[in-house]
Order: C-alpha cells, then structure tokens, then sequence
C-alpha cells in the first residue's frame, strides 16, 4: 500500500518561524514526500527563506499568490497535492522528528481515512501535552464530537493525515474567518459515518502561541457579526447535536470572560463589543444557563468588578 505524504504549510510574514519548522520536518525519521510553501502575499523576509528551502531540495515546491488569507492558500495546496495522504501544517509551529513515522505506521488498512495524533501547546515558556484515552481506531461520529468536546482532540488540522481521496474535491469556505478548519472537518466527517482514523497515543506536533496573540487588541466581529457565528451556523445546519451549540455557547463565555477582563483593566473602548455580544447571547438558547451567563447578559460591565485578574 503506497504511503506517500503530502504537507501544506500556508504563510503570511512568517519570517524565521518558517525555518524552524521546515527544519523539524526534514530532520524527521520520515520526511513527506511533498512540501507546499503557499506564500499568501509576504512582505517580510519569508519567501527569501521558502525559496532557499525549496532551490535545496527538489520534494519543497514554493507557490506564491496574492494575499488571500488562509483558506484560500490551503485550497490552493489541496489542487496541487500528488500525494496518498495530505498533512496541513502552521508555519509558526513545529513537529516531533517521529511524528510522520507514527502517523503513518498506524494506517494499517488501505480504506482507512487517515490518522490522529495528540499534541503539545507551547505558551509562556509552558509546555502543556494533550494526549486522549482512544482506541487505536476512531470513527467519524466519536471523531466529530471530540473535534467539539474534547480538548486533546479540537478541531486542528495540524494533528491529522487525511487520505487525499476524501478531500480532494473538497475546499476550505473563504467567506469564513473562524473556525474554517473545524467547518472543513465537520463537512467532512459528517458525509460518512463509517469512516475510520486511526489514533496515536502520542503528543507529535507543537503548537505555539506567542506573546503577540496574547497582547493583540481583542476584536470579536466583523460588521457586528460575532467572527465564529458564520461557521457556527453552518455546522449547525450540518450536525443537529446539543454539543455544537454547547460549543459555540463556551466560545460566547470565554470571549466576554476576556473583554470584561480588558476592559476592567482599562481597556473602555471594549464596550461596543460588550454590548454586541451581550446581544449575541440573549439570542442562543443553551441547554444550561449558569449564573456567570446571566450576569453577563443583564450586568457585564457591573460583573467585570468581579473577574479576578
């Protein structure tokens, strides 16, 4: 059964970070067959980098296109990938060096729909490893509710092969700003129940989350639509299951939880997005609504008195 890999790894203004995880790739116990550099219209210093990679081995191929954002980068990788198997990797990220070695070894039959590792988060000089309690098989539906449930799972595409067959004639929604990578899998997953990952008990990727996503301006919407509503509708429509809107109410919580932390902190420009998720709330239904829910729709800005910093 041929085996063969490729990884989409989309840019924008990625700098040195590129390097960093091109150079885990290729010092892998297996190395992919494929490697497409989509640079989504840098400025920095990045294609200088893709471009030295790619002139000094022949298996990196370098695709530049206008900026277009992510979702429209990876669909460009998923029209030019010749690969079995199809890995979307981030550029500021890195890999463990048996991470493909792992996650091909565990595709044992050849209609499997590819495979799922665990993985690492890398955040103030904090390494947290996420590791679920699965069997060596997973199908779609468990996969499905874990993307929503279970955060050694998550929606990241960044942990998984998938069979090339499956999401070839499949693209990433460009309209959609948040969570196009949890609406690519939730399509996916949910067209056919019977479809089967295998799952390595091993945190294999690294995700890192640097200082400057911590400290950037908090912005919730986008013409005074909450920016995860979009995809959250739409997977919805697709899986009638209370953990979708379970999901999306959590999502609601934290981002108030965060501008009322920002905003008793100083931050008063916050209050239009205060009030326009103060909205968004009073319009979802979850299935429990806890007393902190309440106070933030009728009182978040007299309840931010009492988030701790």
């Amino acid at each position: 059964m041929e085996k063969s890999i490729t990884t989409i790894i989309p840019f924008f203004n990625s700098g040195c970070d590129l390097a960093r995880m091109l150079g885990s790739i290729i010092s892998g116990t297996v190395v992919p067959d494929e490697i497409l550099l989509i640079d989504d219209g840098s400025t920095d210093d990045s294609a200088t980098i893709a471009l030295d990679y790619a002139a000094k081995y022949d298996f990196i191929k370098y695709i530049k296109q206008p900026h277009s954002g992510v979702s429209a980068a990876r669909n460009r990788g998923i029209k030019s990938a010749t690969g079995t198997y199809i890995s979307f990797l981030d550029a500021d990220d890195y890999i463990e060096k048996d991470m493909y070695e792992l996650l091909l070894s565990a595709i044992t039959v050849e209609d499997c729909a590819g495979s799922v590792c665990g993985y690492f988060t890398e955040k103030n000089s904090l390494t947290t490893s996420y590791v679920g309690n699965y069997n060596d098989i997973i199908y779609a539906p468990d996969l499905l509710e874990a993307m929503f449930t279970d955060d050694c799972i998550r929606g990241f595409l960044f942990t998984r092969l998938f069979n090339s067959k499956l999401i070839k004639s499949m693209t990433f929604d460009t309209d959609i700003a948040m969570c196009e990578d949890l609406l690519f899998q939730t399509k996916l997953l949910s067209s056919e129940p019977s479809m089967r990952f295998a799952y390595v008990p091993k945190a294999l990727y690294h995700y890192v989350q640097n200082s400057t996503q911590s400290t950037a301006k908090l912005n919730y919407f986008t013409n005074n639509i909450f920016k995860y509503k979009p995809a959250f509708e739409q997977m919805s429509s697709i899986v009638h299951k209370d953990y979708v809107t379970n999901s999306y109410e959590s999502i609601l919580e934290y981002s108030m939880y965060c501008l009322l932390k920002a905003y008793k902190a100083g931050d008063k420009d916050l209050v239009p997005q205060i009030k326009l998720l103060k909205k968004e709330m009073k319009n979802t239904h979850p299935t429990k609504a806890s007393r902190r829910r309440l106070a933030y729709i009728y009182a978040p800005l007299l309840y931010s008195c009492f988030i701790s910093d």
